[in-house]
């Protein structure tokens, strides 16, 4: 139902990204199927279950809209796998969307069985590169950061809308496994020791172009934003819920309640006012906890608000009725 209905608000501007989370449930070790994870946010490894989060990013209007949300547990037997997760939910959200949108996925899409699907099916995906393998450059074999080594940064650009600039690169390259399915690199120099390396199957002609892959490569982090909102906005983590089918339909009712948010972002310009934490000249990136905060303030004021129109009328008095339907009873005879 959400992505049936949020679907409807995504147009051609927008990129689509996905990313493979966690819901820490370390403190809850008789939470049923629960598995080992990694912990986005401490590194650490812990236990809990896969959260697959897929949002839509236009960063120039600065609106983000939450698709899907699924929480898996590989401790099913109908579990198969992390690759197998992220292409199905691909194909599940691009049955409601426009085809030709970009995929953004962080080093983790890096992965061969990938690769294979979506050269396959021509999905047009934007991947950073994870330096662990060859790709054919120029007749020869090269990992990623050798590559990076060797190519002339022709071009200069920014790495996010407004910031400083940064030099940057664009080269075609293949992988071994489809030498007939050219890729395009971009190697961008940056302020780390190592270079922001990123493939795509969508070709990437000119300075422009490869601007706009980096900028939508970086404004990724939606995503990464979106799955913590729903865990800690909605207090996930921390819900007293020991079935794997309960937690997968509070999983389902929260991104519901963000996607709700997110279709009324732009006419809740109010209860943005009236609960956001940054100054109030400074435009909101991710509007959503402030949002939800002005939601939970008008919602806490309800019984002041709508009790006038809750409330039962006191019933009439019979007496006073009586009066009312019989005048003569009022005044005597003369």
């Amino acid at each position: 139902m959400q992505l049936a209905h949020v679907s409807r608000h995504v147009t051609q501007d927008m990129i689509l990204a996905i990313d493979p989370g966690d819901l820490n449930r370390d403190g809850a070790p008789k939470s049923e199927w629960r598995g080992r994870v990694r912990d986005g946010d401490t590194g650490e490894i812990v236990g809990g279950y896969p959260l697959m989060t897929v949002v839509a990013r236009d960063a120039r209007r600065g609106k983000t809209l939450p698709l899907l949300t699924r929480l898996n547990t590989p401790q099913r037997t109908a579990f198969r796998s992390e690759n197998h997760d992220i292409l199905s939910v691909m194909d599940e959200v691009s049955r409601h969307i426009r085809k030709d949108l970009l995929w953004v996925i962080d080093r983790g899409g890096d992965r061969g069985i990938l690769w294979d699907a979506w050269i396959r099916c021509e999905r047009q995906v934007l991947v950073r590169a994870a330096n662990q393998r060859y790709w054919c450059w120029r007749d020869r074999h090269k990992t990623a950061q050798q590559i990076a080594r060797e190519l002339p940064l022709k071009h200069q650009g920014q790495l996010r809308r407004g910031g400083p600039r940064v030099r940057f690169g664009i080269t075609r390259v293949m992988l071994r496994e489809h030498p007939d399915s050219p890729l395009w690199m971009i190697v961008v120099r940056h302020d780390r020791p190592e270079p922001l390396v990123l493939v795509t199957t969508r070709p990437v002609r000119g300075r422009r172009q490869g601007e706009r892959m980096i900028h939508a490569y970086m404004d990724r982090w939606a995503c990464e934003e979106g799955y913590r909102f729903t865990k800690q906005g909605f207090a996930l983590e921390s819900v007293p819920a020991r079935r794997f089918t309960t937690l997968q339909n509070l999983v389902a009712l929260a991104s519901l309640a963000w996607g709700l948010l997110a279709v009324w972002q732009d006419r809740d310009s109010c209860l943005i006012r009236s609960s956001r934490r940054q100054k109030p000249d400074k435009a909101l990136k991710f509007p959503f906890y402030s949002l939800l905060k002005g939601w939970q303030n008008l919602f806490r004021g309800a019984r002041v608000l709508f009790w006038s129109l809750w409330r039962k009328r006191k019933p009439r008095s019979l007496i006073d009725d009586l009066f009312a339907r019989n005048g003569s009873l009022a005044t005597g005879p003369g």
